[in-house]
Formats: structure tokens, C-alpha cells, sequence
């Protein structure tokens, strides 16, 4: 199989171009066609030797991702796209226009994907009913926000928020298919590539990433060279139902993963999000708010309370919004700072695995 080009750091790319008899300096200059002009081919590299271009094209892939479909909200500020990989497979990514607190300014956030479905198995989730296929390697994730960057640069989605800012992508989150903190590796070198001057260069603080609570790999990132934004999704406030939602805290419970997440913040000084899913009757009363709040007591942390999104399962219905709004009173009167969230995916039913199961089930 070919090599991918966005799998390569840089030093690898160097003795890539070394392997070639090219000068190591061939490597930035790549890095800068792909990452800065936004090249398609190898053709578009104008000042790389013709020869190396037609060996470079020959024996390995620039771009591997295909788009699939497409999904975008009326007001065009969420984007939900589904892309073939090279071996067949279909992942989800999402941009998300966001006008930032001036009117000067936006953010624009893509959500990847980091593996073909999921082996955490929540019930609950889209993805997780999928189960799990492959991991994606760092050139695959690279992709889904190069993908995007490619529109916003060619101002595909700016008819709805014309005449602020060049637009780019400015944040990413690791919150698509997969659990980012299975596959490390690819999502580690992933965001060397986005954060570093060479690549994209976003800013690790603009990273945020989500898992499910693998302790071990939480302890990993806390010493990585770059301090990104944790989430964690939590979903419950005690071991019983936490391991029936989240089946990994049967591996690693709250009494070993709440240490972890503090051990984060003080490694780190990045402030941890717990995101926590309301399904009806299940998660969502004031009781389970209060015990949610006890175990986030003296941790400098938020909490994103989001009703769950609708998919084949009847067992896992999106909390009422009276329901909803009682939880976040008892965390605000707790002085546990939250945020009650609506799905951006909701209204066009491209939450997290939604498009890929259409999908699925129309070909």
C-alpha cells in the first residue's frame, strides 16, 4: 500500500525526501504546499523538481479522504460531512460556525473522528451501537480538518457569516467517532501536525480532547510536550450506572479516574470539561445532579450537560427540557459551573454516528 503523505511528521518527510536523493529543505517545502496553500496534487508544487513530483504521485497519497455526503442546517452554521476512506470504510466530521464574543470574529470548529466506529460501546450512543472497525491513522484525521480548511479558504460556507474575519479553522475537537484516547498514537502525532508552525498552527489551547476515562492514556497527556483541553464524558455520578453507560469504568471507576483528571489539571493548568449526556429517567433527576456535584466538589472544572440525541435505540430518550433545566439548577446552586448545550446536529439528525448509520443503511 502507498504511504500517505499526512501520516509523516516532518523529520519523517525529511528522510522521505532523502530516500529520493532530495535535500531535506523538500520536506518544508511540502509541508508548506499542503498545510499553507492548501495543494490537491503534486503537480500544484511548483518549485519541487518535476521528477520528485512524479515519483512523489506515483508511490504515495497526498489526500486520501473522499466526500460521501453532506449535511448542513439551514442557517449553514453547521456542516456535517461523511467521507470514504481508501479501504472502503465512511467516517463523520463537523464544522461549526460559531460568531465569537466580538462581532469582529469567529470560530470555526471541526469535529473529527478518530477511529471507524467505537470499542467503548456506550448503549446510549450512535457510534457506539456501530461498533468498533479500525483506528484511523494521523494522516486520516489531519484530513477531515484539512478538508475544511480547503472550503473555508475557498469561502464555500461564508455566505453566513460574510465580511468578518479570512476565515479558518481556529479550534478542533476530538469528539467524533471513536474513542480518541485508544488510538494515542495517530491522535498524538494528529495534533503535533495541527499545532505545529510548519502544519496548520492551531493552538494546542484551541485542541480540545474527549474520552470516555482511560486513566492510563489521561496520565500519558498530562506529560505530552503540548497541554490540550480535556473533556471527559462522565454520564454518571456513581459506579452502578456509570458501568452501565460508560462500560470502560468497569476497567477504571471514578475513584480512579477523578484522581486523574485532577493530576491533569495540576499538570497542565487546563481547566477539565465533564461532559454528561440527560437521558430521561435515567440520569437527569435533581438527586443525581446533587451526587454529580459532591463528586466534582474542589475540582476547577465545567460541566456541559447535553440531552442526548435520538438514534435506533428506545431505551435512551433525550431528557425533557424541564428535566434538563432542573439538573443545571441544582449544579449552579451547588456552584458547580455548567452549561446546558443543544446538539448542533440535532436539527439535521447528524449527531455523532447518525449520518454514517443512514448511510449504512442506504447502500
Amino acid at each position: 500500500m502507498k504511504s500517505r503523505i499526512t501520516d509523516l511528521s516532518l523529520a519523517q518527510l525529511e528522510a522521505l525526501a532523502s530516500s529520493y536523493g532530495e535535500p531535506a529543505y523538500r520536506a518544508r517545502q511540502i509541508f508548506q504546499w499542503l498545510y499553507k496553500a492548501l495543494a490537491n496534487s503534486f503537480d500544484e508544487m511548483t518549485d519541487l523538481p518535476a521528477g520528485f513530483r512524479q515519483a512523489l504521485a506515483a508511490e504515495t497519497v497526498l489526500l486520501g479522504l473522499s466526500p460521501l455526503d453532506e449535511t448542513a442546517t439551514d442557517d449553514g452554521r453547521t456542516v456535517k460531512m461523511l467521507f470514504k476512506l481508501e479501504d472502503g470504510k465512511s467516517i463523520e466530521s463537523v464544522l461549526m460556525l460559531v460568531e465569537g464574543t466580538r462581532g469582529d470574529s469567529r470560530w470555526n470548529t471541526v469535529c473529527v473522528s478518530s477511529q471507524v466506529g467505537c470499542s467503548i460501546c456506550c448503549p446510549f450512543c450512535g457510534t457506539g451501537q456501530q461498533g468498533f472497525e479500525r483506528n484511523l491513522s494521523p494522516g486520516e484525521i489531519v484530513e477531515q480538518v484539512l478538508y475544511f480548511q480547503r472550503q473555508l479558504a475557498n469561502h464555500y460556507y461564508d455566505n453566513t457569516l460574510a465580511g468578518l474575519t479570512p476565515p479558518h479553522v481556529s479550534h478542533v475537537v476530538f469528539m467524533g467517532m471513536g474513542e480518541p484516547l485508544a488510538n494515542y498514537e495517530s491522535v498524538s502525532q494528529a495534533i503535533e501536525t495541527l499545532i505545529s508552525k510548519q502544519g496548520l498552527g492551531i493552538s494546542a489551547r484551541h485542541i480540545t480532547v474527549s474520552t470516555a476515562g482511560l486513566t492510563p492514556q489521561i496520565e500519558r497527556l498530562a506529560n505530552e510536550r503540548f497541554h490540550v483541553e480535556l473533556a471527559v464524558s462522565i454520564h454518571a455520578a456513581n459506579n452502578e450506572l456509570r458501568n452501565r453507560l460508560v462500560p470502560i469504568n468497569r476497567t477504571y471507576p471514578l475513584e480512579v479516574l477523578i484522581p486523574a483528571v485532577k493530576e491533569y489539571f495540576k499538570k497542565t493548568g487546563r481547566r477539565p470539561t465533564f461532559e454528561y449526556t440527560l437521558l430521561e429517567g435515567i440520569n437527569d433527576s435533581p438527586q443525581q445532579a446533587g451526587e454529580l456535584a459532591s463528586l466534582l466538589r474542589g475540582l476547577k472544572c465545567h460541566v456541559n450537560l447535553i440531552p442526548t440525541s435520538p438514534t435506533l435505540s428506545k431505551e435512551f430518550l433525550p431528557s425533557s427540557k424541564e428535566q434538563a433545566l432542573g439538573f443545571q439548577s441544582e449544579l449552579t446552586r451547588c456552584r458547580i459551573s455548567n452549561t446546558l448545550r443543544v446538539s448542533r446536529g440535532l436539527a439535521i439528525r447528524a449527531a455523532c454516528g447518525q449520518l454514517h448509520s443512514r448511510w449504512q443503511a442506504t447502500s
